[in-house]
């Protein structure tokens, strides 16, 4: 017997994820509005997000909202972070206690520097709270190619669950209780990845970029220990291995973005370019916070100056913000 599932977003990370549970779930994409939704049946394609890809046809697509939510199941949560919690207020009636919710999306709540899933738990109490979190590039897997990724969870009994009932076409998973630690170390990675585009802008290449990625793993550690969060989790999947794909991959949205500001672009047309959401932008915002605690984190301070002090000189302003790293 399949489980239900429900993805609510239909980005290009909620889409993919929807064809993959399509193979072990019965599954619901559903999307912000009807005409959306309109869109996407009409051709069986998230032309948007996701062209190029066709959707299975036991795939449903509908408004959010349209269908009941049945106590088995599963949420994925696939929505921007600056969303999530107006979205997690409309949830609330629907949501029964010991509901599962797995979060994917990345970044932090602004100003209060909780993880998304902190968030979710707080506006939907008895919840079982589930981050996917690693080095996943959405149309990456939607083409066939195979990945791995993290799922996390503080409840043993719910990781058994998923380990015994998700069997996807082309991700697989490993299991963690680590929710917190896995969903920061994915939202700090997208401030490097930035820093990568920025020199790749730049003209700058495999030099001054693995010098930001060493230096940025650096600083990543340092924020990460601060929080409490242990190696495993910081050299594992959610950390390192989502750092090097974010920093690497030319599918990459926030290296994308930070490319587009190292050729000059200003910030708002730069993230109107991208067409999505730059998590590291939010992330960055953060960093800014975190500069009271004495973290000594140079280079990510440098990053952010960039993205939102938009300095004359970029080339002047990252170089010597790495030289000035000891």
């Amino acid at each position: 017997m399949k489980h239900n599932a429900i993805i609510l977003g239909a980005g290009n990370w909620g889409t993919t994820l929807a064809i993959e549970f399509s193979a072990c779930c019965d599954v619901r994409l559903w999307t912000e509005n009807k005409e959306y939704a309109d869109a996407i049946n009409a051709g069986r394609e998230n032309k948007q997000f996701l062209p190029g890809i066709k959707l299975p046809d036991a795939l449903k697509v509908e408004p959010k909202f349209s269908s009941p939510i049945t106590p088995d199941t599963w949420v994925v949560m696939a929505v921007p972070s600056s969303q999530m919690v107006n979205v997690c207020a409309e949830l609330k009636p629907h949501i029964q206690k010991g509901q599962i919710v797995i979060n994917v999306s990345k970044g932090v709540v602004s100003h209060t520097l909780k993880t998304m899933s902190e968030a979710i738990e707080e506006a939907l109490p008895g919840i079982n709270m589930v981050a996917l979190t690693g080095p996943t590039i959405a149309r990456e897997v939607a083409a066939g190619e195979p990945a791995r990724a993290v799922l996390a969870c503080r409840d043993v009994a719910t990781l058994l669950l998923l380990r015994k009932n998700i069997k996807l076409p082309h991700l697989s998973f490993e299991m963690s209780r680590d929710v917190n630690g896995s969903e920061l170390c994915a939202a700090l990675k997208g401030i490097v990845a930035i820093g990568v585009g920025i020199a790749d802008g730049l003209n700058l290449h495999s030099n001054i970029q693995s010098v930001i990625m060493t230096y940025g793993l650096n600083e990543f550690k340092k924020i990460a220990e601060f929080f409490h969060i242990p190696e495993k989790t910081i050299y594992g999947l959610s950390g390192m291995g989502d750092l090097i794909t974010t920093c690497i991959s030319p599918d990459s949205r926030n290296r994308r973005f930070g490319k587009l500001l190292g050729q000059g672009v200003a910030l708002n047309d730069a993230l109107k370019q991208v067409g999505m959401v730059v998590e590291g932008v939010s992330m960055a915002k953060t960093i800014v916070e975190l500069g009271h605690f004495n973290l000594n984190i140079p280079l990510f301070e440098g990053l952010a100056r960039i993205i939102f002090d938009a300095p004359k000189d970029v080339y002047k302003e990252l170089i010597g913000t790495i030289n000035s790293i000891n």
